[in-house]
């Protein structure tokens, strides 16, 4: 998915934005910034950028007009842009968002407007666990499904979605090509999608975020390494980098400990391991040439990439992860997550492995950061690689399909997919503008060199079949390898689960190709 944005652009569109959004004084109606924006313009100027904008279109049409689209899809306690990417908030909810929520009502509007499409929603925490029975008691009503990637591949191979190859030209670029380039078992037929049309994907992608005032004020990083932006452009943003820089700032808390209150260059997690691997270009499976599915976990390249991440990881004087400091904090938490949180957020941490959505969710946190905050990529595991790669999150990062039950409306949930896709990204103050400014918007954030690494990070998006699907206990297998920090297990640990992965790999190719007589 390409979300190149001009940096003068996004600034523009922010401060316009802004200026929208503050004009009522209060953030009740989810409509006042797009009225106020429409109100500043004549006819004659409205009319002409809704004209410019239908002609960049070449799908435009009005045949579709009296249609009605229902997404069901995730609730905002599960993901804040659950519904909110697809339908602006009403009255009686609480609006998490302003600026995103007044650029869904603008996009749906002129949707509506011009293509006589309107967009509903119903919300529930988890939509793959109600599609089958309403299916198949034929009372599910709605035409787009939009749930986690983990869930809706094994809904594929129940048979519930249709194949979207016969009415979607992949090469529009508003469809990210990842999902559908990694996600189809058989690289023919292609059941589930995400692009510009949606939020939920990108706002659960890993990426590295990073303490600049750290980085900064160390001599030595700085003398070795320069900016680190610079770094990454010139893909040197490498595992043997990003651990010497580890190194160059961790110290013991005042009683010598390597405890909650120490200093860390690496604030990770357990899973954060499987992050580092597939940063490396990694697929614990991937697809066989002449059909099936294939462990590579033990390929020459994937050990490689493996010792040199659990250097890194099973370091205990340089990696803290979450699942070491639980009960600790001010916040305990079940799995360690908010504690990592708040360590990074008190100065304490040089890099941070978490996803898109933590930016945001600091913006609640109840430290005021004193610290500059930026935005990285998953290191290379070379300067060799062909690209950056930064994995979803298999429980929170959407796509979309169509369920089989949509009979009547096949064609005009494409159009609407198409149509969002286009709208936004190419619409006046557009949903991916609004979702940069809300996303960027964090104390200390540089808008102009973060939105770029933002682009990256994007444009990086990579899913991991092994991760993405449960092939036996494939899913913690590196996890498991690093809580041992005297040996590296992997060929042991592996070989014991082996036969029962393999297995696995086996049956869900099965079910996908009985799925499609």
């Amino acid at each position: 998915m390409v979300k190149k944005f001009i940096c003068l652009c996004v600034a523009l569109i922010m401060v316009l934005l802004c200026f929208a959004a503050c004009g009522g004084g209060n953030e009740e109606t989810s409509s006042a910034a797009s009225v106020e924006s429409k109100d500043s313009q004549s006819e004659d100027e409205s009319a002409q950028t809704s004209e410019e904008t239908s002609e960049g279109f070449e799908y435009a049409t009005t045949k579709y007009n009296g249609t009605t689209i229902k997404i069901l899809t995730v609730s905002s306690s599960r993901h804040a842009y659950g519904k909110l990417q697809f339908a602006p908030y009403g009255e009686e909810d609480e609006i998490k968002a302003a600026v995103v929520d007044a650029a869904v009502k603008t996009r749906n509007d002129y949707i509506y407007e011009n293509y006589g499409i309107t967009i509903t929603t119903r919300v529930t925490d988890y939509p793959t666990d109600v599609i089958l029975q309403e299916i198949t008691t034929d009372i599910a009503d709605y035409d787009l499904v939009c749930d986690s990637v983990d869930r809706m591949v094994l809904k594929v191979n129940e048979g519930l979605f249709i194949s979207l190859d016969d009415y979607v030209d992949f090469d529009d670029p508003w469809w990210d090509k990842e999902p559908i380039n990694d996600l189809s078992l058989d690289n023919i037929k292609h059941f589930l999608v995400s692009g510009d049309f949606m939020l939920t994907d990108v706002d659960n992608i890993y990426l590295t975020l990073y303490n600049k005032d750290m980085y900064n004020q160390n001599t030595e990083i700085v003398g070795n390494y320069g900016d680190i932006y610079d770094l990454v452009k010139d893909r040197k943003f490498t595992l043997d980098a990003f651990m010497e820089m580890s190194k160059a700032v961790s110290v013991s808390d005042d009683n010598g400990d390597w405890s909650f209150y120490a200093t860390y260059g690496n604030l990770s997690h357990a899973y954060g391991t499987t992050i580092m691997v597939n940063g490396g270009g990694v697929s614990t499976v991937t697809k066989k040439a002449e059909g099936g599915l294939y462990c590579s976990v033990m390929d020459d390249y994937s050990v490689n990439v493996f010792n040199k991440v659990y250097e890194l990881m099973s370091n205990r004087q340089i990696t803290q992860r979450a699942e070491l400091i639980k009960g600790q904090g001010s916040k305990p938490s079940t799995y360690g997550f908010s504690e990592l949180n708040e360590m990074f957020v008190e100065g304490r941490g040089l890099f941070y492995n978490t996803t898109v959505s933590s930016i945001t969710n600091m913006k609640s946190s109840d430290t005021e950061l004193d610290f500059k905050v930026g935005v990285l990529p998953i290191p290379l595991f070379s300067e060799d690689q062909d690209r950056y790669y930064c994995a979803v999150n298999r429980y929170h990062s959407s796509v979309i399909g169509i369920p089989i039950s949509n009979i009547d409306n096949v064609e005009a949930a494409v159009f609407l997919l198409n149509a969002m896709g286009y709208l936004n990204t190419n619409l006046p103050g557009s949903v991916m503008s609004a979702y940069y400014e809300i996303t960027l918007k964090l104390q200390g954030i540089d808008a102009e060199e973060d939105s770029k690494m933002l682009d990256l990070v994007f444009d990086s998006k990579f899913y991991d079949l092994g991760t993405i699907f449960t092939f036996g206990n494939l899913l913690g297998l590196y996890g498991s390898v690093i809580t041992d920090t005297t040996s590296n297990t992997l060929s042991s640990k592996f070989g014991a689960m082996q036969s029962g992965v393999e297995q696995a790999m086996e049956e869900a190719y099965e079910n996908y190709l009985n799925s499609l007589l």
